[in-house]
């Protein structure tokens, strides 16, 4: 695995987080909002809290016994278990200090299990995974946009989409999406921030990952450069990891 962020070329403070382990076999992205500083506590929350959870779940993993899709299962489970815990660190968080009013994150992350991933987002972060040259997104946007396209004004298409309808922290409960992966040998998969998305279309991912070779932090580098090489109007978090089993 391999991750950069980068603060873009328009905005002067990086709201995004990410984290990524290949020995425990899981990444995480998310996107502050709230501004002032709420947007870059609110992305290190969730990141740092995501990030424990799948730690300690990976080493009880290797120490239980269960079928494969027994654990899956659990895992899957868990998985939005901590979400909910997460969310209700982070609304509270909000609620106790007038500066960060309203301050929430995006998230989207895989976590391996058992030969499958466990795909889970809120907002408009994404997951994709390129296999056999063909690109495809794991994630579901949560956004104006994409939940009620023909509703959005002449005009206003690029605001509506970002204008995000999930996400972690902007109210008490929350709607997850989960999807459960089988992994190949050779798939790749990339989350990225709308940073990266706002940017460059699928066409053009599906071309940056083709052109990565063996070395990923060359390959997550050079993501960051067309974000940046066609506006970078805002932060921008990529991680790019490669099934090898």
């Amino acid at each position: 695995m391999a991750g950069r962020t980068d603060v873009g070329k328009k905005r002067k403070n990086n709201e995004d987080s990410l984290y990524f382990s290949e020995e425990e076999g899981f990444a995480i992205v998310a996107d502050g909002m709230g501004g002032l500083e709420a947007g870059e506590v609110a992305s290190q929350m969730v990141v740092q809290g995501m990030a424990g959870h799948f730690i300690r779940a990976h080493g009880e993993r290797r120490s239980s016994k269960g079928r494969p899709m027994e654990l899956l299962g659990r895992l899957t489970v868990s998985c939005r278990e901590w979400l909910s815990s997460v969310n209700a660190e982070l609304y509270l968080a909000a609620k106790s200090r007038e500066r960060r009013h309203k301050m929430g994150s995006t998230i989207a992350f895989f976590v391996e299990c058992a030969d499958h991933i466990v795909v889970g987002n809120l907002g408009d972060s994404r997951v994709y995974r390129r296999r056999e040259g063909k690109l495809a997104q794991l994630s579901v946007d949560h956004s104006w946009a994409a939940e009620s396209p023909d509703a959005v004004p002449d005009g206003e298409m690029k605001r509506a989409k970002k204008f995000v309808t999930r996400a972690l922290g902007i109210q008490a409960r929350i709607e997850p999406e989960f999807l459960v992966e089988k992994v190949q040998r050779g798939d790749l998969f990339l989350l990225c921030s709308d940073g990266m998305t706002e940017e460059a279309t699928d066409e053009d991912l599906n071309r940056v990952l083709g052109e990565i070779g063996e070395d990923l932090w060359q390959g997550a580098a050079a993501l960051i450069a067309e974000a940046n090489g066609r506006g970078g109007a805002d932060n921008v978090s990529v991680v790019v990891a490669r099934a090898v089993g």
